[in-house]
C-alpha cells in the first residue's frame, strides 16, 4: 500500500489505493445511474406511501388486493417504511458519490491533465472530483429527487402498490440496522432529553387548519366544510353555557299549572319537552315531554297531573364541556338537560341540537322562525339588532370588534357596559360605539340600536378599555 503512496510515476495512485477498480468506463457510468435511479426509487416509493389515500387502501383491501394488504402494513407501522427508505437513500448516496470518484474521476483527470489549461492541469485529480461531484449532484436531484417525487404526487396509489412490496422486504432486511443505528442515535440525544425516531412528526391543530385554508382556496374544499372542520376543533374547548338556552329565553310550566296550561307552553313555544319548575324557576323538578303528555291525553283524557307526566330532570353544571355532555345524552338516551350556574340556580337548558348545531350551524325546524342579527338598517352607521345574537355574528356582520370573552350575546354586552337594569331609550357608549336600548321586556333588554359615531379608530378599542360611558 505505502509503496503505491510513494510512487512518483502516477499522480494518481491516491484513487488507485482507496479502490481502483478495472471497471470499464461504460460499466461504471451504468452502475452509478443505476444506484441514481435506486435513489428515485426510495424517494417515489416514500411519497407514494405518505400520500395515498388510506379510505380507498382500504377499500381495495376489503375487494381482496393483496398488494394494497401490504401497502396498509406498512402505513400501520410508518417507522418501519420510513427508515428503510433513509437508510436506503443514504447508502444509495455514498455508494454513487464513491463509484463516482474511484472509477470516473481516474480517466477524467488524465484527460484534463492533457487539456492544456494551465489552472486545471496543476490539479486535474481534485478537478476531476469536483466535477463528478457536481454532475452526480445534479442527476441524484432530477432522476433521484424531483421527478420521482412529482410523478409520486400525482400516481400515489399506482406507485405505492407497485412499491410496497420491495419497501416491505427491504424492511425485513434492514431491521437490524435499524434496530442499531436507532440504538446508537438515542445514546447521542439521551444527554440532550431526546429520542430517536423515524416517525413522522404529528400535524398539529394550527397546521391542520392551514391545510384546510389552503383547500378552500384551491376550491377543493367549500366554505361550508371549512367551517364544519374549523367548528369540529373548537367544539372539544366549548362550554355549556356557550351554547345554552339562557334562562330568559326558557319556555316553563310551573308544576301545579293544569294540563290545558300545559298545552298552551307546548303549542306556543313548539317545543316536545318543557322544564318544570316549583315556586321559582330556579328549582326545576322535572321534564314534561309532549309524547306523554299526548299519550296520557289519549289514554285517560285531562285526568292526569304534569307531576304525573313529569320525567326527573338532567342536571349539568354550566362549565361542562359540550363534548362530554354529548357523551352523557347517547349513554342516557336523553336530549334535554338543565343548566345550572355555581350557585346552583338555573342558567338555561341546553339540548343535542343546541350541541350539534355547534358543529353544522343552526338546524331550523317547522316550528323554528328564522330571525336575522341585524333586524333593520337605518343608515350606513346605524343598525337594530336582536339582543339574543351572539356578538360574534354581529363583528361579521357590522364589521366591529367587540370583545367575545366575557359576553356572549349582544343583549349582555350591553346590559355589562351598563353595569344596572337600563330603561327603554337609555345609551351608554364604547370606543367609537353607541349603544341604545330600543326595547325591553322587564328586565330583559330585547332590542339594540348601534351607532356608528367615528369617535375613534377601531384599533384603538383595547387602549381604551372596556368601561362604557352612560348617558
Amino acid at each position: 500500500m505505502f509503496e503505491y503512496l510513494d510512487s512518483e510515476s502516477d499522480p494518481y495512485t491516491l484513487l488507485s489505493v482507496f479502490g481502483g477498480s478495472d471497471l470499464s468506463l461504460t460499466t461504471s457510468i451504468l452502475l452509478i445511474l443505476a444506484l441514481i435511479l435506486a435513489n428515485g426509487f426510495f424517494a417515489m416509493a416514500e411519497i407514494a406511501l405518505v400520500s395515498v389515500r388510506r379510505t380507498r387502501i382500504k377499500q381495495l383491501v376489503e375487494e381482496g388486493n393483496r398488494r394494497a394488504k401490504t401497502v396498509e402494513r406498512l402505513l400501520e407501522e410508518p417507522a418501519r417504511f420510513l427508515a428503510t427508505v433513509q437508510i436506503g437513500v443514504t447508502l444509495v448516496g455514498l455508494f454513487a458519490s464513491a463509484a463516482g470518484a474511484i472509477t470516473l474521476a481516474r480517466p477524467l483527470a488524465r484527460m484534463l491533465a492533457e487539456s492544456g489549461i494551465p489552472l486545471i492541469a496543476a490539479n486535474p485529480t481534485g478537478t476531476a472530483v469536483v466535477l463528478i461531484t457536481l454532475i452526480i449532484g445534479y442527476l441524484s436531484l432530477v432522476i433521484g429527487e424531483i421527478s420521482p417525487k412529482s410523478l409520486a404526487l400525482q400516481h400515489a396509489e399506482k406507485i405505492a402498490l407497485w412499491s410496497a412490496g420491495t419497501i416491505m422486504l427491504l424492511s425485513y432486511i434492514a431491521a437490524p440496522f435499524v434496530k442499531m443505528i436507532t440504538a446508537s442515535s438515542n445514546a447521542l440525544v439521551k444527554p440532550f432529553g431526546g429520542r430517536a425516531s423515524f416517525s413522522q412528526p404529528v400535524l398539529t391543530e394550527e397546521e391542520i387548519k392551514m391545510l384546510v385554508e389552503a383547500g378552500e382556496e384551491e376550491g377543493v374544499l367549500e366554505e361550508e366544510e371549512k367551517e364544519m372542520i374549523h367548528s369540529i376543533f373548537e367544539f372539544t374547548d366549548t362550554v355549556v353555557r356557550k351554547v345554552m338556552t339562557p334562562r330568559t329565553d326558557m319556555k316553563t310550566v310551573e308544576v301545579n299549572a293544569s294540563v290545558d296550561e300545559l298545552l298552551d307552553v307546548i303549542i306556543k313555544a313548539g317545543h316536545s319537552r318543557v322544564p318544570v319548575y316549583e315556586e321559582t324557576i330556579d328549582n326545576i323538578v322535572g321534564i314534561v315531554h309532549a309524547k306523554d303528555l299526548l299519550r296520557a291525553l289519549h289514554e285517560n283524557g285531562k285526568k292526569v297531573t304534569i307531576r304525573d307526566l313529569m320525567r326527573p330532570p338532567y342536571i349539568v353544571p354550566e362549565n361542562k364541556k359540550v363534548d362530554e355532555l354529548l357523551a352523557e345524552f347517547k349513554k342516557s338516551k336523553i336530549q334535554m338537560a338543565i343548566v345550572v350556574d355555581e350557585y346552583g340556580g338555573t342558567a338555561g337548558i341546553v339540548t343535542i341540537e343546541d350541541i350539534l348545531e355547534e358543529i353544522v350551524g343552526d338546524i331550523m325546524d317547522e316550528y323554528d322562525v328564522e330571525e336575522p342579527a341585524v333586524t333593520q338598517i337605518v343608515d350606513e352607521n346605524t343598525s337594530i339588532v336582536d339582543a339574543r345574537t351572539p356578538i360574534s355574528e354581529i363583528n361579521e356582520q357590522l364589521g366591529l370588534q367587540l370583545p367575545e370573552e366575557e359576553f356572549d350575546t349582544i343583549g349582555g354586552f350591553v346590559f355589562g357596559l351598563f353595569g344596572t337594569q337600563p330603561q327603554e331609550g337609555q345609551k351608554v357608549e364604547y370606543n367609537s360605539l353607541d349603544f341604545v336600548v330600543e326595547k325591553t321586556d322587564g328586565r330583559r333588554i330585547q332590542k339594540v340600536r348601534i351607532i356608528k359615531t367615528h369617535r375613534g379608530e377601531p384599533g384603538a378599542q383595547e387602549e381604551e378599555g372596556q368601561v362604557g360611558h352612560q348617558r
